[in-house]
Parts: C-alpha cells; sequence; structure tokens
C-alpha cells in the first residue's frame, strides 16, 4: 500500500504538469488568429459578397422587365378592342386652289398650273369632355381604359379670295366646292357613334372617314398601336366664305390618355372625369384643376399669340400635332417600375443589413460564417421576386408588406439563433424594419428619392464609424480576452 500511494503521488504532478502545458498550447493557439478569422479581412470578404450580388439582382431586374413587356402586350390587346389613345385635333376648314402662272425659260415661255391646299382655322373653338373611366382585366393585367362624351364648338370667321396670295405671283382658281372639315381623330375605329356636322345650329352634314386632302403624321406609338386618321364632312361655298358656327357630338372609347390640340385662334378647352389620378401633359398644363377620391375637372385656355400659327397655312400636313394638350389616366402605382427603381438599391440595403450582422458579431461571442452572409444576402434579392409576384395579385402595398413581413420574419430567427442571442435577433428585426421602411419612402418619393438616399447614406457611414471604432481588426485582443474569460 506505501509503494502504490508513493507511486500515485509521483504520477500526479507529472499529469498536472501535462495538463498545464496542453493549456498553454491552447491558449496560444487561440490567441494567435487565422488570417481569415481577423475582422478585418472578414469585413472585406463581406464586400466583395455585397459585390457579389450585384449577378443575381441583374436577374432579378431582367424578370421584372420580362414581367412588365408582357403586361404592355396584353394592355396593347385589350386597347386594340376597346380603344386607344385618343387625340382630336381640329376642325380645320380645308379648301383646294390651283394657281396658273409663267415660266419662262430663255427665249420660249411656258404656263403651269400648281394645286396648293388652304387650312384655316377656326376663329374660335369650344372643347367639352365627360370621361368616364374604368379598369379592364385580361389573366392578372388591367388597363384604365375610358367612354368619353365630346363636344366640339366654335365658328369660323367669313373668308375673302384675298386670304389665298399666289405662291408665285400667278392667278388664282379657289375650289369653292370641294372644302372640307377636317377633324383628327387618335383612333377612329374606337367612336361609338355616327358624327354629323351641324352647321349654324341648323342642319346637320354626316362625316365621312378620311383626313381628305391632309395627310399627318403619328404622334407617337398609342397603345392599341394605330396610327392617328380622321373624319371629313363638305361645307358648302357660300357657307364658308361667309363664315359658320359648328358643333360636333363625339362619343368614343379610348385608354389611357386623352388629348386635344388646340386648333382655334382661341381656345377653350374643360375636361372632367370619376378617374381621381390624373397626370396632366402636352404643350400646354390647365389653367385650373380640381382633383379629388371622385375625379377631377380642369380647364385651358390657350390665345391666339400662345399658339404661334397664323389663322391660315398652306399644306397637306395635319397642324398642331406636337402642340396637343391633355391628360393621362395614371395608374395609382405602376409597381414594375417601382420594383426596378427599389433593385437599384438593393445593394445599399444589404451591405446595411450585412453591416448590422458583423456589428452584433464583433460584440458576441459567437461567429457568423461569410456563407450565412451570402444567405442573409439572397433572401433579400429573393425579397424582390415575392414582391414583383404578389405585387401582380394583390397589388403592391399589400405585396410589399407580405414580402417584407416575410424577409424580416427569416432574418430576424436566423441571426438570432445563429449568435444565440435574443438581443441581436431585436436588433436585425429592427433595422430590417426601418430599411424595409425608408425603401417604401423612396419608391413613394421620387422627387426626393436622391436627397433621402444621400441623408441615409451619410446616417450609415457616420453610425458603421462610431460603431466599429473600438474593434480590433487584426482580432489579437478579442482573441487575448477571450481567453482570459474562458474557465481553466
Amino acid at each position: 500500500m506505501t509503494s502504490d500511494t508513493q507511486n500515485d503521488t509521483a504520477e500526479q504532478p507529472e499529469e498536472q504538469t501535462l495538463f498545464a502545458q496542453r493549456r498553454s498550447e491552447q491558449a496560444q493557439a487561440f490567441r494567435t488568429p487565422s488570417f481569415l478569422g481577423s475582422p478585418a479581412v472578414k469585413f472585406v470578404i463581406i464586400g466583395i459578397l455585397t459585390v457579389m450580388l450585384l449577378v443575381p439582382s441583374l436577374f432579378v431586374w431582367v424578370l421584372v422587365e420580362e414581367r412588365a413587356e408582357r403586361a404592355r402586350d396584353v394592355a396593347h390587346d385589350i386597347a386594340r378592342s376597346w380603344g386607344g389613345i385618343q387625340k382630336i385635333n381640329g376642325p380645320y376648314l380645308v379648301v383646294p386652289f390651283s394657281e396658273t402662272y409663267t415660266v419662262s425659260t430663255g427665249d420660249s415661255a411656258k404656263t403651269e398650273i400648281r394645286w396648293h391646299t388652304a387650312i384655316l382655322f377656326p376663329e374660335k373653338l369650344d372643347v367639352r369632355g365627360d370621361i368616364s373611366v374604368q379598369e379592364r382585366r385580361k389573366s392578372i393585367y388591367s388597363l384604365p381604359v375610358y367612354h368619353g362624351s365630346v363636344g366640339l364648338k366654335g365658328r369660323f370667321a367669313p373668308t375673302s379670295p384675298e386670304s389665298f396670295e399666289p405662291q408665285f405671283g400667278g392667278q388664282i382658281d379657289i375650289a369653292a366646292d370641294k372644302a372640307v372639315l377636317v377633324v383628327g381623330v387618335g383612333d377612329i375605329g374606337a367612336l361609338k357613334s355616327e358624327v354629323d356636322l351641324v352647321l349654324n345650329g341648323q342642319g346637320s352634314v354626316p362625316f365621312e372617314p378620311g383626313l381628305g386632302p391632309l395627310t399627318v403624321e403619328p404622334m407617337g406609338r398609342s397603345v392599341a398601336g394605330l396610327s392617328p386618321s380622321g373624319i371629313n364632312a363638305p361645307v358648302a361655298a357660300g357657307l364658308w366664305r361667309s363664315g359658320f358656327s359648328f358643333d360636333i357630338p363625339l362619343e368614343m372609347n379610348g385608354s389611357r390618355a386623352f388629348y386635344v390640340a388646340p386648333a382655334g385662334q382661341t381656345t377653350s378647352v374643360s375636361v372632367q372625369s370619376d378617374w381621381p389620378h390624373p397626370g396632366f401633359t402636352g404643350a400646354f398644363l390647365p389653367e385650373t384643376r380640381e382633383i379629388g377620391d371622385r375625379g377631377f375637372t380642369a380647364s385651358w385656355t390657350i390665345p391666339y399669340l400662345a399658339r404661334g400659327i397664323p389663322r391660315l397655312v398652306l399644306g397637306t400636313q395635319m397642324p398642331l400635332q406636337d402642340k396637343a394638350l391633355g391628360v393621362e389616366f395614371v395608374e395609382p402605382v405602376n409597381f414594375y417600375h417601382t420594383i426596378a427603381r427599389s433593385l437599384k438599391y438593393a445593394v445599399c440595403f444589404i451591405s446595411l443589413t450585412f453591416l448590422a450582422v458583423f456589428i452584433l458579431e464583433m460584440r458576441s461571442r459567437w461567429r457568423v460564417h461569410w456563407i450565412q452572409y451570402g444567405l442573409v444576402g439572397l433572401s433579400l434579392i429573393v425579397f424582390y421576386v415575392m414582391l414583383l409576384a404578389l405585387a401582380e395579385h394583390v397589388g403592391y402595398g399589400p405585396a410589399y408588406l407580405l414580402a417584407a413581413a416575410a424577409a424580416t420574419l427569416l432574418n430576424t430567427i436566423y441571426i438570432g439563433t445563429a449568435l444565440k442571442s435574443r438581443l441581436a435577433g431585436g436588433v436585425i428585426l429592427t433595422v430590417l424594419a426601418a430599411i424595409f421602411g425608408v425603401l417604401y419612402a423612396l419608391m413613394q418619393e421620387q422627387d426626393y428619392a436622391l436627397l433621402i438616399g444621400s441623408l441615409l447614406a451619410f446616417l450609415s457611414l457616420a453610425i458603421t464609424m462610431f460603431a466599429t471604432q473600438r474593434i480590433d481588426w487584426s482580432g489579437k485582443q478579442q482573441t487575448g480576452t477571450r481567453e482570459q474569460a474562458d474557465p481553466v
């Protein structure tokens, strides 16, 4: 017994020495951080990872553009059946006349006849439009379409033969019996009733399709992809020479926008509609307008000098094609455009999320692998896909709330469990809620997006500077502290 006790007593100091040596080696290994484990290197890796996430965000942007193009194609189909963008241009009194003149070539002379087309503008034009808007759906897509009751009233002043001036010093011969009244219509196929020209408040003359002697260049590609056309009606010589009043009622369908050209020497336009989201556009903005939840009213007055064109011009082109005024029936939220704009801020908000996780990691005894950072970033990319998919079914507002809540909840639970801290989860919840709130505000305030974005960038940089001020970027001090905290 004495011998065994002496042997155990001799072995204990030796075991304690080996245990202390192993602890010393472990402590030394823990005290010397790996290159990839240092905060500085990890910060750089996170930055590279953020840039790499540009690739999936680009794919999402392509997906958004593809769905937007599909929506535009469906809108074209709806407008083709219902009616495209309507533009009322006119009426104009078109009178052809010939000029006979002599051309001298050396010792010989010959007589030539050249035809001209005179376009006379009404002395006064009053346009009244009552437009009822509704949304037509096809599959999951919709388009604002309207039915409009439009009245054109006004007067043409008397026209004397002296108004037709020769262009080559010859003799004028007016084809008075060939005068026609021409009205340009954006989509003539969307007229919903016969159109008659009421002269001097008495008899009426039916309109015929076409612009008569005039031609027209399209205002731009309309929703329905149709070229603008028009209607024309004959006017007796004695009538237009002495001047006449006119009344032209129109019943028409259309979509997206309604335009009127200021054809009169003095033009007044009044439009009322039940659509609460008008977008006034064109060469002239309304003088007065009232917009409410039940619709809007707007009025324009364009005097002779503001129009910039004399009362009689020569040519075969429909005038005032580029001087139209009008209103667009804007959709409350064009979410394809909004989502595409929000993707421009994707890297910024992913960086802010990564920054929050990095700071929490530096203040915790647990570590988040860079692959876990990548998964967090991908979840934010998937947020945009969810937003796009849900917005097509439930609208932009509810879709944003659902997608943002899903992304926030997922990352809150994931980071909280990874760092084994409810506080960390709460911080991520707050950060992501603030990020998605700011992103929503940026998308709603286009005019102030740059200001809000610049202030957010400055604030984020300031928080980063002070939050990382005491971080030991080499990692040596942090590992030493950990060693002291570990029990021996």
